[in-house]
């Protein structure tokens, strides 16, 4: 996996796209931009993925709400979009974060959903961790 910054986060897409079937998968911002995406995704390619797909998720959202009659602030739990070649999968990994999955016939949805769940659940986990503060500096 590959993160802009240069940090080491294979840990989290990983499991995901050693799922067979699964292709790609990417981490991105609810704006559309990539936290981390896996080896065999160019970098050019995920960054008009992730904004296609956080347009995807907006749209979804805005049909979805008034077509359900759901409350304004009803999240959207799974976009899946199945075509020919193969299914693509987006869900919520945590405040403003996206996670998505592409992969052809072969690929278990339920198991990707599921595997993508679990990652998005150790991701908020390990953002939600903070160190101890030092008893000698100033709060």
């Amino acid at each position: 996996m590959t993160i802009p910054n240069g940090e080491n986060e294979t840990w989290y897409l990983d499991p995901i796209t050693e799922i067979p079937g699964v292709h790609h998968a990417l981490l991105m911002t609810l704006d559309g931009m990539v936290q981390a995406r896996s080896e065999n995704l160019s970098a050019d390619d995920a960054d008009g993925v992730a904004a296609m797909t956080s347009a995807l998720h907006a749209a979804s959202r805005a049909a979805v709400i008034p077509a359900l009659g759901a409350p304004a602030d009803t999240p959207i739990e799974t976009v899946t979009v199945k075509i020919a070649e193969g299914t693509y999968m987006v869900m919520p990994a945590g405040a403003n974060t996206l996670i998505a999955a592409a992969g052809d016939d072969s690929m278990h949805m339920g198991v990707v959903v599921h595997m993508m769940a679990r990652q998005a659940k150790k991701l908020g986990e390990q953002h939600m961790s903070v160190s101890a503060r030092s008893h000698d500096s100033a709060s």
